[in-house]
This record gives structure tokens, sequence and C-alpha cells, in this order.
């Protein structure tokens, strides 16, 4: 009452919170406890609320404010993993035999590859990449661009795949982080303004040396290439999207205003419940070819008899 008595006659027209002019019994009962029922009411009844938090969190996430929108890969935006690409490139050319032994091999390391992951990703990255090395590089060109098609594309989650035209469409950057091989992820590059990847050095006589260029982007990582990417363009991390799966990746989900937990790990879910993040919960295709080893095709094996005898 005392703030409404200094106002001058113009604004307390305009600004009408003066205490006294307020019918009360109107108020109270066609006005607040209407309110207060409807959103305190438990639904008994299917279908969506009025007002739906992840709807509204989704429109916040996808307004044209926002400045930049930065994904991870693997359990994000496609349901594979560096492990599954590797195979599928390192069985392209091999034979039926070779493929059973390349198999079990792998079988007989998977549990230590397993344990290595769990304890630091990077370290985990360096050590499976080692394995790429001798291999010549523009045979692994070649066979990335069919990795794409065959591997990725069909492991892909089609609501992701919308989500980064959706931003793009809007106007915002759009940056794939992600500790795969550039190579291996070349083929996503029309999504993206920009693809920041693991990079492997390369000898003099084209063969890969297994070794990384620099620490591959993982954990906080991350989140410090969106604070010089945003940095370089003039953007605001504080208006940025990011997307991620995992608890490893926080730093990156943190220091973003609008974090989004995709298909999220059982910790980082109930993270994300805590702290109000939007949860989106993205599937493959259905009807998409099931193999059940991430091998490249069996007509690559009768090519390989045609072309290398």
């Amino acid at each position: 009452m005392a703030l409404a008595d200094t106002l001058d006659p113009a604004d307390r027209e305009a600004f009408g919170f003066d205490p006294r002019v307020i019918d009360w019994p109107r108020y109270i009962t066609e006005v607040h406890l209407p309110s207060v029922i409807e959103h305190a009411r438990v639904k008994t009844t299917p279908g969506k609320t009025k007002t739906d938090r992840a709807e509204r969190l989704r429109r916040n996430v996808l307004s044209p404010d926002r400045h930049v929108a930065a994904f991870d890969l693997e359990n994000t935006l496609i349901a594979s993993n560096v492990v599954e690409s590797y195979s599928w490139l390192a069985t392209r050319r091999l034979d039926r035999g070779e493929r059973i032994r390349y198999t079990l091999r792998t079988l007989k390391e998977a549990p230590g590859l397993l344990k290595l992951d769990r304890v630091d990703r990077g370290d985990f990255l360096r050590h499976f990449y080692r394995r790429y090395e001798d291999a010549p590089l523009a045979q692994i060109e070649t066979d990335a661009a069919q990795l794409l098609t065959e591997l990725i594309l069909t492991k892909g989650f089609p609501a992701g795949l919308r989500r980064v035209r959706e931003h793009r469409e809007l106007g915002h950057r759009t940056i794939l982080i992600t500790g795969a091989l550039d190579f291996a992820v070349e083929g996503l590059r029309p999504l993206f303004d920009e693809i920041v990847a693991a990079e492997m050095s390369v000898r003099p006589d084209g063969t890969l040396s297994g070794e990384m260029l620099q620490v591959p982007p993982t954990g906080e990582t991350r989140a410090q290439i969106l604070h010089d990417y945003c940095a370089a363009e003039g953007l605001r991390i504080e208006e940025a999207v990011a997307y991620a799966d995992s608890t490893s990746d926080l730093p990156l989900l943190e220091a973003v205003g609008f974090p989004v937990a995709v298909n999220p790990e059982t910790r980082l879910a109930a993270i994300a419940r805590k702290r109000g993040w939007l949860v989106e919960h993205w599937s493959k295709a259905s009807g998409g070819p099931r193999p059940l080893l991430p091998f490249g095709p069996v007509m690559v094996e009768r090519e390989r008899r045609r072309r290398f005898g």
C-alpha cells in the first residue's frame, strides 16, 4: 500500500497492485483456488497435462535465442561406439576364417577394454586406437565412406538427427564433439558447422601411426573445447545447448545454459531429474538391419577375393 501511494496517477493506473482496489472474494474463488487445484491435482486420465514440463524445457532448448548446440555422438546420436567402427573397418577385407579369429580375439580382450574404459575414457581411446597402426590411410578413408551408410547411419537415432537439423534451421551453430576418429565421422559434416574429433598422426608413407596428435576430446576437454569455440565465434555459452548421455560429460553439460541428457545412464538420469534438465529418450528406427556383429558385409569378402586373389 505504501509503495502504491508513491506512484503518480498514470503509473497507478498502469500498475494496479494496490491491495485496496482488488476484489478479493472474486480473486480467491475464481482465480487463485482454481489455479491451485488445476496444478496440484493428480492426473487420472491419459494424455499430456496443459503444462507439460518436458515440452516447456524443449521449447527453451529450441528457442531462436540459443546460440550453439553441441552434441556427443555415441549413445547420443547413434547406438554405436569406436569399437564397432574399428571392427567394421578391420574386417572389411578379411575372409571368413580371419573374421572368426578376429571375433575370438576381440571377445577375449573385451573385459579388459571395458574395465579401462570405465577408469579413464581418454586412456582407453589412446590404448585402443593403437590398433590402427600401419593401416593405410587412403584405404581407411575409402572404407569409412561405406562405414557411414552401413553402420553409423543404420544405428543412428532419427529423432537425434532431426534435432541437429532443427537447431540449424533456427540459425544455431552446431558442433559435434566426439572421441571417435575424424575419418570415421567425416561423412556427418553436412549436419554440423564444426566437428571436433580424435586425430591420429600419419607417417610419410601414408600409414597411420597409431598415436594421437592431441588429447582425445573427452571429459573436461569437451567443456574447454566449447568454451574456446564460443569465445572465438563471439557466442555466449550461457545460451548454448549440450546433448550427452554419460556422467563423464558432466563438465560439458554443466558448462552450458541448457543441458540435455539423452538416453542417460542411471547416475546422469538422477542428476538430470534433480537439476531439472531436459531428458530425451531417442531410439533407432524400427525395421532396419540388425547384424549380429559389426562386420563389413559378406559381399566385401567376394570383392576381396576378386581384387586380391
